[in-house]
C-alpha cells in the first residue's frame, strides 16, 4: 500500500479510492491526518495526498500546511500532493513551501489525478535511491541508482541521457528533455532538479496541453482580485511558485504560438506581471521543458517560435523509445517485478521465453506501457496477462494498425526526419504532421 489520501469528505475519498486503485491497487484513506503519523511507521506509503482544512469553515489551510511539516519530518522522502479548492492557489504555494511536492485544484479530471500521482510516485522512488547512495561505495551502482524505474537502463542511449544529466543537473542550464510519450521526460526533469543546487526548493509543474488559451496568463503569471469576472482575490501563477526552484513547462510544444511570446517575454525579463496588474515581479527559476514533438517539429517556425525554442534550448536531452533500447527490457522488467512482488506480496517469475517475447514486442507505449504489463501480470500471476503478446501481424487488416506501425518505421529510420519521413511516404510534411498527431507518435 504505496499511496494515502486524507480529506474530511467521505465522497471525495471513495472517489479518489475508485479512480486510483485500477492503477496503483490497494489506497489507504483516512479522514484526518491525526491517525496518519503511527500509519506511516508501519506501512510503506511513498505519496499523501492531503487536504488542507478539516474542521467547519476552515478555509486558511493552517491545520494542513503544519501537518505537512509534520508528515515530512516523519516520512522526509514520502510525497506529499496538496488538494486545494479552486481559487486557492495561494495557499497551494505555501504548501510547497511547507515541503509538498504539487497539488491538485478541485476539481480535478481522472487522468490527472493519475498522472499526478504517478510523477509523485516516481519522485519517491527516486528519492530513496539517491538516500541509498551515501551508504554504497560502487560508483557505478551509485549511478544506477540515482535513475529509478522509468529511466533505468545500461544501453548505449541511457548511458548518453545520465552523462548528459550528470553535467547539467548542477548549473542552471535550461533543459529540454524531448522523448514519445511514457519515455520518463517528468521523472527525468525531477531527477535533475533533485540533483541541483535548488534541490531543496520547490518543484513546480505544468502540464501545457491541459491550459486553456484563455487560463493560460492567468495559470502562468496570475491575477489580481477584479483582473476578470471569477478573479474573488489575489491569486500568484505557477512562475511565481517556482521562484528559487524549478519549474517544469510539460508538453510546452503545445502552447499556441500567439501565447508564446508572452512566454519568451516573461524568461527574458526574469520577470512576470499578474493579470490586471503592470509591477513586474522578479522570478528567478531553472527551467525544464519537455514536449513529445521532436527536434524538427519544433524547428518548424509554423508550429514553435524559434526564439522561443533558443531560450528554452540550452541543453536538448532526447530519451530514446524502449523499442531501440531492448538491452534495457530485462533490467527494467527485473526493477517492475521486484516492486510489484513485494507489493502483492507475490513471487512471479519470467521464463527466458516469457522474456524474450517481452524483448520483441515494439512497445510504442514504452516504459510505462511495460510497467503496467510487468505489474498486470504479477497480480494475475499469469504471464498471458501481458497484452502485448498479440502480434501485430495479425492486425494486418486494421487500417488504423498498419498506418500507424507503418509511420512509426519510417520514422526511427529516418531518426525523426519530418523531411526525409515525408518523401518516403509520399506525403507532404503537414500531413505528416497530422497523422502523427492522429496516432500519438
Amino acid at each position: 500500500m504505496e499511496i494515502l489520501a486524507i480529506d474530511d469528505d467521505p465522497l471525495m475519498l471513495h472517489t479518489i479510492a475508485m479512480v486510483l486503485e485500477d492503477s496503483f491497487g490497494e489506497i489507504q484513506t483516512l479522514e484526518h491526518p491525526s491517525r496518519a503519523t503511527a500509519l506511516l511507521e508501519n506501512t510503506d506509503v511513498k505519496v499523501i495526498l492531503l487536504d488542507l482544512n478539516f474542521a467547519i469553515g476552515d478555509s486558511d489551510g493552517a491545520e494542513g500546511l503544519a501537518w505537512i511539516k509534520r508528515l515530512k519530518a516523519s516520512r522526509p522522502h514520502v510525497s506529499i500532493i496538496v488538494l486545494t479548492a479552486h481559487g486557492f492557489l495561494d495557499i497551494a504555494v505555501q504548501s510547497l513551501k511547507q515541503g509538498a511536492n504539487d497539488f491538485l485544484e478541485k476539481p480535478f479530471s481522472n487522468e490527472k489525478l493519475v498522472a499526478t500521482v504517478q510523477a509523485g510516485l516516481n519522485l519517491a522512488n527516486s528519492q530513496q535511491d539517491i538516500a541509498a547512495q551515501s551508504s554504497n561505495p560502487d560508483p557505478s551502482t551509485n549511478q544506477a541508482n540515482q535513475f529509478n524505474g522509468m529511466v533505468m537502463g545500461q544501453s548505449a542511449g541511457m548511458k548518453q541521457v545520465m552523462h548528459m544529466v550528470a553535467k547539467v543537473a548542477h548549473t542552471d542550464a535550461s533543459v529540454l528533455i524531448t522523448g514519445a510519450h511514457g519515455t520518463g521526460k517528468e521523472v527525468l526533469a525531477r531527477l535533475i532538479h533533485q540533483q541541483s543546487a535548488r534541490a531543496a526548493q520547490s518543484f513546480v509543474s505544468t502540464d501545457l496541453s491541459a491550459i486553456s488559451s484563455g487560463l493560460f496568463e492567468s495559470t502562468l503569471f496570475g491575477h489580481v482580485k477584479g483582473a476578470f469576472t471569477d478573479a474573488s482575490q489575489d491569486k500568484a501563477g505557477m512562475m511565481e511558485a517556482a521562484n528559487l526552484g524549478t519549474l517544469l513547462l510539460d508538453e510546452i510544444g503545445n502552447i499556441p504560438l500567439e501565447l508564446q511570446s508572452k512566454l519568451l517575454a516573461a524568461l527574458q525579463n526574469r520577470e512576470v506581471s499578474r493579470v490586471g496588474d503592470h509591477r513586474p515581479r522578479a522570478i528567478d527559476i531553472r527551467l525544464i521543458s519537455t514536449s513529445h514533438k521532436t527536434m524538427e517539429m519544433l524547428s518548424d517556425p509554423l508550429q514553435f517560435r524559434q526564439d522561443l525554442l533558443f531560450r528554452i534550448n540550452t541543453v536538448h536531452i532526447e530519451l530514446p523509445p524502449l523499442r531501440n533500447r531492448r538491452e534495457d527490457i530485462k533490467p527494467l522488467t527485473d526493477h517492475f517485478l521486484a516492486e510489484f512482488n513485494g507489493k502483492y506480496a507475490r513471487s512471479f517469475e519470467l521464463t527466458k521465453a516469457q522474456l524474450r517475447e517481452l524483448e520483441d514486442y515494439h512497445w510504442p507505449g514504452n516504459i510505462r506501457e511495460l510497467r503496467n504489463n510487468i505489474e498486470r501480470m504479477v497480480i494475475m500471476d499469469n504471464n498471458d496477462a501481458f497484452k502485448g503478446s498479440e502480434k501485430t501481424e495479425d492486425k494486418t487488416d486494421n487500417l488504423y494498425e498498419v498506418e500507424k506501425r507503418k509511420i512509426a518505421e519510417v520514422m526511427e529510420r529516418h531518426a525523426g526526419n519530418i523531411t526525409h519521413a515525408a518523401a518516403e511516404l509520399g506525403i507532404g510534411r503537414n500531413t505528416l504532421y497530422r497523422k502523427m498527431k492522429k496516432y500519438d507518435l
